[in-house]
């Protein structure tokens, strides 16, 4: 195998396989990336046997075809180190493999690319058309609500549904919950599947934030997305994600709006009071006006008063500060709204002008 390319453009192929590539290296192959020659053009292959991604890259020049697997560390580290301007060339000679620029040379062992694990998706799928900037945006204005460990392993993961035209994304830990909607053009079926938590957080940084057109192919056990110069496969998390409909409170809301940066900015103030054990902020709200108070173990307290836009009765709850910093971090508009429910009842959180992303934060009895 011997091939040139743009530093560029290996270097970004190199880093997006590479995310993939098992870093704990309990089967050392999982660690590397494998190159192949595929029609002219480079294919980086990465998997941890749950998640696969093939990027591809185009080449300057190919002089020999031929495939192999080397450190997936090393050679994203390496190529990305190197000058924007240079080209780099890559060689496959006595089982290393060497690669070379303007003024570097380095030799690196691999291994045989007939021991690299392909993931096989052998079952009917059914693809629906949708924007990489709109299925973006809804993994990472909800990823950030997927529980990590739970013990309800559909929780460690995010519901992605499609639906008359709609494709929503939904991620809850069981004290907190994100939805977004994005439209869809073109309809396509209806499908509603988990997806594991480390693909739904790989994806997010893979797509582009653009409208270009991505197929998303889905089957039982599967998902796949294709782009131009990118296959993502990952399989799906086989179980029943809970009614999250019901998560939502009902009755009549107490709403509250509030700059987000003067919400922020006092949060983090209260947040250096609290630790791992303790991370409550309670809410005291009044005609006009917020008052935050934090404590801790330590008989420790801060409490700040915001101006805040609120004609409701006198309402006291508390909330974990973390979930609150999550939120207000995810949202672009300069103000933010709570509608409240009562001292016992989540709140709801959403930006004034639109219902795309809303989230919802179970009380912390303080």
């Amino acid at each position: 195998m011997k091939f040139t390319a743009e530093k560029s453009q290996i270097a970004d192929s190199l880093q997006n396989a590479a995310a993939v590539a098992e870093r704990r290296q309990t089967i050392p192959i999982l660690a590397n990336l494998r190159l192949k020659i595929v029609s002219g053009k480079l294919e980086v292959a990465a998997t941890d046997l749950e998640i696969q991604v093939k990027a591809y890259c185009e080449l300057l020049k190919v002089e020999e075809e031929g495939e192999t697997t080397v450190s997936a560390r090393k050679m994203s580290e390496l190529c990305r180190s190197l000058p924007d301007s240079e080209n780099v060339n890559f060689e496959l000679k006595d089982g290393k493999l060497t690669v070379s620029s303007k003024n570097f040379h380095g030799d690196f062992a691999t291994i045989s690319a007939d021991d690299f694990p392909e993931l096989e998706v052998n079952e009917d799928q059914t693809n629906t058309t949708v924007m990489s900037g709109a299925l973006k945006r809804i993994l990472t204005k909800t990823s950030f609500s997927m529980a990590s460990q739970d013990v309800r392993y559909y929780l460690n993961g995010l519901l992605l549904e499609h639906s008359s035209g709609e494709l929503k994304g939904v991620a809850t830990d069981g004290h907190r919950l994100a939805l977004s909607v994005s439209e869809t053009k073109g309809g396509g079926p209806e499908m509603r599947n988990i997806l594991p938590r480390k693909a739904a957080l790989e994806l997010a940084k893979l797509l582009s934030p653009d409208e270009t057109p991505i197929e998303m192919l889905v089957g039982p056990t599967y998902i796949g997305i294709k782009t131009d110069n990118l296959n993502f496969a990952s399989k799906l998390i086989d179980g029943k994600y809970p009614d999250y409909e019901k998560v939502f409170p009902s009755g009549e809301p107490l709403p509250m709006v509030v700059g987000k940066e003067t919400l922020q900015s006092a949060l983090s103030r209260a947040s250096v009071l609290s630790n791992e054990k303790y991370r409550g902020v309670r809410f005291e709200l009044s005609k006009g006006a917020l008052k935050l108070t934090a404590n801790n173990p330590e008989q420790e307290s801060a409490e700040e008063v915001l101006e805040v836009d609120y004609n409701g009765s006198d309402l006291e709850v508390g909330f974990n500060i973390g979930y609150l910093i999550d939120v207000l971090s995810s949202l672009e508009e300069e103000s933010v709204m709570f509608e409240f429910y009562g001292e016992d009842s989540s709140c709801v959180i959403k930006e004034p002008s639109s219902e795309n992303e809303v989230y919802v934060i179970m009380p912390m009895r303080l």
